[in-house]
């Protein structure tokens, strides 16, 4: 069977969360993808290419970021490679944006305002405040993996807002955001099940802290661990930690006492960090 070697952005849902991948060729049976490393695949998993495409199989291989996977039927591979149509309601089909719920900061003028991304796509963003804002007006958004992002507001629906970036977010770095927040989430659910005490919960946000500097380190697919840099502030690890992910297959974090701290952890004490900064 003929395979078509194509680059085409997917949003890849599997049993650990939803990611972005590359479908890099395709045939009647099966497909090729590049995902990044930490992202964790189940046995099925689904790739929607727009709101009206999707493709599902089963993985049959994996090295490092490349992944193979076999259709659960044939398809039409035409139809896949043809331009994106009209949907049901008259608009051209888009990318679907993938659903996170994850804190950020936004910043009108020197204004802090404190919301959660509903979902989120390399062009722009969907967040759920309780603030108003004026269509048109200019905001800079603050995820501490992501760091600083600057947009604009396009439509404000109750407490939901609709944020377009001023520059497209590089693919690499919402990969490796979203991989590793899924990671973390995974990792953090029984413990977050057991700090349900708001004296629990400020002491895992304080874990962090603990045994500082934040040692950085990348690990290399043979089991080789080496020192990135020793970092003061989470905030500071977590742009290292960005910065030198898509160089190594993991990336971790840990502290003086050479204990691996989670990414959500991290992600915790750096918005602490980032809102003790803001305060006068």
């Amino acid at each position: 069977d003929r395979h078509i070697a194509m680059l085409r952005l997917a949003k890849i849902r599997a049993e650990s969360g939803e990611g972005w991948g590359f479908i890099k060729n395709l045939s009647s049976t099966g497909m090729m993808l590049e995902v990044h490393p930490s992202f964790e695949l189940g046995e099925n998993i689904s790739a929607e290419l727009t709101e009206d495409q999707i493709l599902s199989g089963v993985v049959r291989w994996r090295e490092n970021a490349l992944v193979g996977i076999e259709f659960s039927k044939p398809i039409d591979v035409s139809k896949i490679l043809a331009k994106p149509h009209e949907t049901v309601s008259g608009r051209i089909a888009r990318l679907p944006r993938i659903e996170v719920s994850h804190p950020i900061n936004l910043y009108q003028g020197s204004e802090l305002i404190h919301g959660d991304i509903c979902d989120i796509s390399p062009a722009g963003i969907c967040v759920q405040t309780d603030s108003t804002f004026a269509l048109g007006k200019n905001l800079r958004l603050s995820v501490p993996e992501l760091l600083n992002i600057n947009g604009v507001v396009r439509w404000q629906s109750g407490n939901r807002v609709g944020i377009a970036f001023s520059q497209r977010l590089p693919l690499d770095d919402l990969m490796v955001w979203l991989s590793t927040f899924y990671r973390a989430a995974k990792i953090d659910a029984v413990e977050l099940a057991e700090l349900n005490q708001e004296d629990n919960m400020s002491r895992a946000r304080d874990l962090a802290a603990e045994s500082l500097p934040f040692h950085v380190i990348g690990h290399d697919d043979l089991g080789k661990e080496i020192l990135i840099d020793k970092m003061d502030t989470a905030t500071q690890a977590l742009i290292q930690f960005k910065a030198t992910s898509k160089f190594f297959y993991r990336v971790s974090i840990r502290n003086a006492d050479n204990v691996e701290l989670s990414i959500g952890t991290i992600v915790l004490r750096a918005f602490d960090e980032e809102r003790l900064a803001a305060k006068p």
